[in-house]
């Protein structure tokens, strides 16, 4: 479904055509370059990178809820460090990262998984003009279903971000968030 993920009319316009869910893929999306010093570039990022996949999922979690769906979040893997061409993009990601993981835990007793995906180069249009290894749309998505089959947390769908997955597991932030959620867990 294709809709302005900013505008709540487009989200309850497309909520009353939905009877079941599933899964909500966020792919939504803007990166301007941008170097910080413009208060506006950040606010359009966190509006359409942050917010708007908030509402999005805030809408159709009551569908979500209803069929123990998941939630995946397609975020960057800018979101584990800037990349200084596109600081707002990668503030807004990194921001998008910590909901997912905060989602996933607060969901996980009402039976939604929420998955990160963490991208490096894709070849579409937002990366149009980058002269380096990218991987296809195609193969992306095809990891993303495959990780959302296997459960995987985070999703490293192509070759570079691959290259940090066997790292990830182990990581400082990745044992953080285990220790965090199991706080949650013994409160309930």
């Amino acid at each position: 479904m294709t809709l302005d993920i900013t505008d709540k009319t487009h989200l309850e316009a497309a909520a009353g055509r939905v009877d079941s869910l599933d899964i909500v893929i966020n792919n939504a999306g803007v990166a301007l370059y941008d170097d910080l010093t413009d208060p506006s570039a950040l606010q359009q990022h966190l509006a359409v990178n942050l917010f708007g996949t908030y509402a999005v999922i805030q809408t159709f979690l009551p569908l979500l809820v209803r069929s123990r769906g998941s939630i995946v979040n397609n975020l960057s893997v800018n979101a584990l460090a800037p990349l200084p061409l596109i600081p707002a993009y990668s503030v807004s990601k990194a921001a998008a990262f910590s909901m997912t993981q905060s989602l996933r835990a607060i969901l996980a007793g009402r039976g939604v998984r929420v998955h990160a995906v963490l991208t490096g180069p894709v070849d579409t249009e937002m990366t149009r003009g980058l002269d380096i290894p990218k991987a296809s749309p195609q193969s992306v998505a095809r990891a993303i279903f495959d990780g959302v089959e296997n459960d995987d947390d985070e999703i490293f769908p192509d070759p570079l971000s691959r290259s940090l997955a066997d790292l990830w597991g182990g990581s400082a932030t990745k044992v953080l968030e285990r220790q965090y959620a199991a706080l949650l867990d013994a409160d309930q």
